[in-house]
């Protein structure tokens, strides 16, 4: 059976990642005795110290990638 104009199901709607990101928020806000847009904060704050920590890992690999490229240059104007 189709849908009308390629409409998702009423099955497909409610299980999509907004929808279960949003049932997770209520849980947490509910386990943790917070409001959901106390929660909501929560959330935000641990993803942005989640990017900061993947931030510092570049930061450090693209610090060594540049050690490398400067002792290779110098290794080839001694060549020279």
């Amino acid at each position: 059976m189709g849908t009308l104009f390629n409409q998702p199901t009423r099955k497909d709607y409610f299980d999509n990642d907004a929808v279960k990101f949003l049932d997770t928020v209520k849980t947490l806000a509910r386990d943790h005795g917070l409001t959901v847009e106390e929660t909501c904060r929560v959330l935000e704050l641990s993803m942005k110290i989640d990017d900061y920590d993947r931030k510092d890992e570049h930061i450090v690999v693209l610090g060594r990638l540049i050690k490398d490229l400067i002792n290779e240059i110098s290794m080839l104007r001694e060549k020279l």
